[in-house]
């Protein structure tokens, strides 16, 4: 079937000849950002888009994070009240998962922001779009495809995973879930009788509740599957067109941690190539600040994260230890999350070069007699939130060769901080919000928060 497209913005309609099962795709130029416009597409009959905007559009994908909505933000009273803001649009991709891919979403739709919808609304992307259509004076759409609890090999393609050896272990370790559950869940149920006897006694401090094992939760969630919410979530929505994604999940993949980087890269490059955009901008979200059971690991993870950021052309990453509440892992500040990555989108992709949007990076850390100096990238001076600089530790190496991790008092001097060392002890690393992740407070001038890291130091034989 000859099938004609007639935007408003031009004068004569185009067409495109349909294949044998119906499919079609034209590309139309557009005008500048703005609207509303219609376009009446015509065959056998006839469909009119009525108030398109032409305008930026991001992905927002990613666990429960990225699904917080904005009517639990900490701001939300005066938020809802106020967002009457017509100009953004959210598209809402239904949940769907399995071992194919989709090629549409039935039931999502376009909806325009007010008091009424915005409460459902993603708080990140909410303040995300906010930001940037208030700067630029443009229509913002965000489509929105986030599943909480839900780990990266989930959102990831089946090719990508099967041809890569170093991932192919994800779709094993699914099989291999089977076999081992049972057994699993028993021991864990078992663990869980004897502490919850353990409670009844009033024990204070009590241990912590037995974690749930991986199996069990995989078993009872088939949705983190390896690939099936890329097939259900993400492969419908493509190859619509995008500025870019936002990405806020990690807290699913803490476990593996040591593996993240592979993982997370490998996913984002996928993405890129469905889109058929290389340089597909990409800007996610740090793990939460909170107290995970293994809490080196959730370090481990963070640091995966920002070596993403370094190594990945056009990623990005918004940094959130300074915003602690290690008792939530969905603390409820998220203004500041989607300011910060509109503030990399802004300097990034729409040339405001006066946007500062990366914190304090380490770059050196040099031991001068009783000293140690850090030096760091910033685009200012130093500050902290308070008088005492906190989250900053020493690794000592001790005569049987264990590393030994000591609280550090530290003391800004510009754009450097300077720590005291115990001269009768041999420092061998430093390192900033990494288990102390709740403590971190240091800032520029802009408020943007330091990078955590961990960095052995040159002069230790170790």
């Amino acid at each position: 079937e000859r099938v004609k497209i007639k935007p408003d913005w031009q004068p004569k309609p185009v067409s495109v000849v349909a294949d044998k099962d119906g499919n079609w795709k034209i590309m139309l130029k557009t005008p500048a950002a703005g609207g509303s416009h219609s376009i009446l597409i015509s065959g056998e009959n006839e469909i009119e888009l009525k108030d398109v905007l032409l305008g930026e559009v991001w992905v927002c994908s990613g666990q429960s994070n990225m699904g917080f909505t904005l009517k639990s933000d900490f701001l939300a009273k005066e938020e809802i009240a106020s967002a009457d803001l017509p100009n953004i649009r959210y598209f809402s991709v239904k949940r769907q998962y399995g071992p194919n891919e989709f090629e549409d979403c039935p039931g999502s739709y376009w909806e325009k922001t007010s008091p009424q919808t915005a409460p459902s609304f993603s708080a990140v992307a909410y303040y995300f779009a906010k930001k940037i259509s208030k700067q630029m004076n443009v229509p913002v759409g965000l489509v929105f495809a986030a599943w909480g609890g839900t780990p990266a090999q989930a959102w990831t393609p089946s090719p990508t995973l099967r041809n890569d050896p170093a991932l192919s272990l994800y779709i094993q370790r699914w099989k291999d879930m089977f076999r081992t559950v049972g057994k699993d869940s028993t021991d864990w149920h078992l663990e869980v009788k004897k502490w919850e006897e353990l409670k009844s006694t009033g024990l204070n401090p009590m241990p912590r509740k037995p974690e749930e094992p991986g199996t069990l939760i995989s078993y009872n969630r088939p949705w983190r599957e390896p690939s099936v919410l890329f097939n259900g979530m993400i492969h419908p929505v493509i190859p619509y067109g995008i500025r870019g994604v936002l990405w806020y999940q990690g807290e699913s993949n803490v476990s593996d941690s040591d593996e993240y980087f592979h993982l997370f890269g490998s996913m984002i490059s996928s993405w890129r190539k469905e889109w058929d955009n290389q340089s597909l901008p990409f800007y996610f979200v740090q793990i939460a600040p909170f107290n995970y059971s293994k809490m080196d690991a959730a370090a481990r993870l963070r640091d995966a994260q920002y070596q993403v950021m370094k190594y990945i052309p056009n990623a990005g990453m918004a940094v959130t230890v300074d915003l602690r509440d290690m008792e939530n892992q969905h603390f409820t500040h998220k203004k500041e999350v989607g300011d910060r990555l509109a503030l990399i989108a802004l300097a990034r992709d729409y040339g405001y070069k006066n946007i500062y949007f990366k914190g304090p990076e380490l770059q050196s850390a040099k031991l001068v007699e009783e000293q140690l100096i850090l030096n760091f990238k910033t685009a200012s001076a130093l500050k902290t939130d308070s008088g005492i600089l906190r989250g900053f530790e020493i690794g000592y190496q001790s005569p049987g060769g264990e590393k030994i991790f000591e609280r550090a008092s530290a003391a800004i001097h510009g754009k450097q901080v300077v720590i005291g060392v115990d001269k009768n002890k041999k420092p061998c690393e430093v390192r900033y919000a990494w288990l102390l992740a709740g403590e971190a407070n240091l800032f520029d001038e802009e408020g943007l928060p330091a990078f955590p890291f961990t960095y052995q130091l040159k002069s230790s034989k170790n």
